[in-house]
């Protein structure tokens, strides 16, 4: 199934973006098969080469002189601010500024997607205190997980941040991660729940189906233990066929 239809994303939705193993990858899968125009950003830091040769760069400060015009002008707009101060990453916007940036967005029916958390590039991730940094007015919040990660070992090779994880499924450092630790972390109110706006839609993206590590009966398991927080889990393979998925459930 395409997976905008999958994750119902429709023209004019906010949609943040969570977790590990895939987030950017997510982010411009989604920005490819949405209705442009799109409108794409992130609330931590995009490194410098992102979105090179798929989207046109806006700084914020451009995009307020102009009042979001410029968002139409291509049909996919990277919206951030300036390099950090070793050139490498781009900055993201504060909460105030991604507020007008989504009250734009709105207004005009543009779809914006918002990278709302860091991960450097891990299967998994347990957030920080501060972590993740998603706007208020948000439709929809994906938490993105990487099924690589099942049957390594917790630790800082495989996991960011491997002894919050380990707080929060019980599991400990240096054992091998399965799955049910994976949905502990994300019931979890301080895990995959944590800063999870009221009002919007949460939603999981098992990616990396390609490691091929679910076994028979893990898609019942991920059904049960996840639909009553969660109102859509997929999966999805986005370095090999980003624009299609499987639907574990959907209960909107």
């Amino acid at each position: 199934m395409k997976i905008t239809d999958a994750l119902r994303i429709g023209e004019g939705d906010i949609v943040a973006i969570v977790g590990a193993g895939g987030k950017t990858s997510l982010m411009f899968a989604l920005a490819d098969a949405a209705r442009k125009p799109v409108c794409l950003t992130t609330t931590t830091k995009l490194m410098r080469g992102e979105g090179q040769g798929i989207a046109e760069h806006i700084l914020f400060s451009d995009f307020v002189s102009d009042f979001g015009k410029n968002l139409k002008r291509a049909e996919i707009n990277l919206v951030t601010n300036p390099l950090n101060d070793r050139n490498q990453k781009r900055l993201g916007l504060s909460r105030s500024q991604a507020d007008q940036l989504i009250s734009v967005c709105k207004q005009e029916k543009v779809t914006c997607l918002i990278e709302a958390d860091g991960a450097r590039h891990l299967a998994l991730k347990a957030p920080a205190e501060w972590e993740p940094v998603i706007p208020s007015h948000v439709d929809l919040v994906i938490v993105v997980v990487g099924l690589s990660a099942i049957g390594r070992p917790l630790n800082a090779e495989f996991v960011f941040r491997p002894e919050l994880f380990s707080e929060l499924t019980g599991l400990f450092l240096g054992y091998p991660i399965q799955l049910e630790h994976i949905i502990r972390m994300l019931n979890h109110p301080q895990g995959g729940l944590k800063g999870m706006p009221p009002k919007s839609r949460a939603a999981v993206v098992f990616n990396q189906a390609d490691a091929d590590t679910l076994k028979p009966g893990d898609r019942d398991l991920i059904r049960e233990a996840l639909c009553e927080n969660y109102s859509a889990a997929i999966l999805t393979s986005l370095r090999t066929d980003p624009e299609n998925c499987e639907i574990f459930f959907d209960r909107r």
